[in-house]
């Protein structure tokens, strides 16, 4: 292991100047993982999985850098980069964007299933996001989220003069996805030109200077071929969220104004468990989830009742599970979803198999459990339906989930088993089916 390449890694400057191969192998054979190397070992990893293995300037490469520093939270070396490197064609202001390998909820901007506006409040420019789960605003300077639970619909921002008459991103030649094809200029002042990008993988704001580009090559637009191509070394670290499922992190995933949590004094009658009070109070589960054509719905607060005995015929039961154990809150396509009073277990009558052979199928240990594997879905449905090269195909990051609920519940997701198969109905739509549902 050349050691002297874990120093290249840490030194935004150095790197800039490296051989992209060496350093690609030194990475491949298990280099750059110590402290001092690690962040730039991410950045350099990031911005190959992002932008391609093609040979650019140095410029350009910074570029890179400098996105993938900004998109993993590495501000001090996107910091190092900038100063190394002045002459980038492009910088990054901000970026709310998916790094490969990454599992999160946010961002997540599937098929065409999202819209991207420009919004004005109290002469504040904003960038909206919005989706099935709701909408998600950032300020238009810092990318910072702004958050407006009382406001609904704002005013669409009007381009300024300077903006309409400014260039666009497409016409200087650069290496870079397709979406940069696509970037519009919402601001414009002295030369300094700024760009909204958004596509699948997620939005950014990115500045040109018309100084720096005065000898830029133009004519022939953005070269998105490199990014389409995943190289045969290593790829970036799997994150994903660890710890407890909190609330925020439930809004984050579904949406703010699309989850439910019960008032205390409104918890359904009868459940006695601690942490299945404690998650529909504190917690929450997703009011709706969707999934092509799997979804699911909470029940409000007063429809959260145990079944009749009609309803739960005894002798369709297991052993020793009477219907007033159970309390329904929620329903899906394939049946009504229970939470049992005692000990927080949660179950489906499932009618996969028609009416006439519906039976109590055991979901999930716990409403955690259950909230953990609707939100996974969520998390890797961009990356199964919009992999990066390098995180392979549908079916590799399909792995990937399952495996994660495996670690979480042992036997879930089992296919010979009545959970499994109940489990893969509701998931199939990011395992099996495309980001338009074929």
């Amino acid at each position: 292991m050349n050691e002297e390449l874990d120093d290249v890694l840490a030194d935004p400057a150095r790197l800039l100047e490296a051989d992209r191969a060496s350093v690609r192998d030194h990475v491949a054979a298990g280099g750059g993982t110590g402290a001092v190397a690690r962040e730039g070992r991410e950045v350099f990893l990031q911005a190959e999985a992002i932008f391609g293995g093609a040979g650019v300037s140095r410029a350009e490469f910074a570029s890179w850098l400098h996105f993938a520093a900004t998109a993993t939270g590495h501000e001090e070396f996107a910091k190092g980069v900038a100063k190394a490197e002045p002459g980038m064609p492009w910088r990054t202001v901000w970026a709310c964007w998916r790094p490969a390998n990454w599992f999160v909820a946010q961002p997540s901007l599937n098929g065409d299933y999202y819209q991207v506006h420009r919004r004005l409040h109290e002469g504040r420019l904003l960038i909206e996001v919005e989706d099935w789960r709701g909408r998600v605003r950032f300020d238009a300077e810092t990318g910072a989220r702004v958050r407006l639970p009382a406001v609904d619909e704002l005013p669409e921002a009007p381009l300024p003069r300077e903006a309409l008459e400014a260039p666009e991103l497409k016409q200087w030649n650069l290496t870079a996805p397709e979406s940069w094809e696509g970037a519009s200029v919402f601001a414009a002042d002295g030369g300094r030109v700024r760009h909204l990008v958004h596509g699948v993988s997620g939005l950014a704001v990115l500045e040109t200077d018309a100084e720096v580009l005065r000898d830029w090559p133009r004519g022939q637009g953005v070269d998105s071929a490199s990014s389409e191509r995943a190289l045969p070394k290593t790829a970036p670290d799997v994150r994903r969220p660890t710890g407890p499922l909190t609330p925020d992190r439930v809004d984050e995933a579904f949406g703010e104004r699309n989850v439910l949590r019960v008032p205390g004094d409104d918890l359904p009658e009868g459940l006695e468990h601690p942490a299945g009070r404690r998650h529909l109070r504190d917690i929450g589960l997703p009011a709706q989830w969707l999934c092509h054509t799997a979804q699911y719905e909470t029940l409000p607060p007063g429809a959260m009742r145990s079944p009749t005995d009609d309803e739960l015929p005894g002798d369709r039961l297991p052993a020793g599970v009477a219907a007033r154990d159970l309390i329904a809150f929620g329903s899906a396509e394939y049946g009504e979803l229970y939470v049992h009073r005692h000990d927080g277990s949660v179950h489906i009558w499932s009618n996969l198999h028609g009416p006439a052979r519906a039976a109590l199928v055991p979901l999930a240990p716990d409403l955690d459990v259950f909230t953990r594997v609707l939100e996974a879905v969520y998390r890797y449905s961009n990356a199964c339906w919009h992999p990066y090269p390098v995180e392979g195909d549908q079916d590799a990051v399909a792995e990937l989930f399952v495996d994660e609920i495996e670690g979480l519940a042992p036997g879930l997701f089992d296919r010979g088993t009545p959970c499994g198969e109940v489990w893969s109905w509701l998931y199939a739509g990011i395992t099996e089916l495309g980001v338009d549902g074929f």
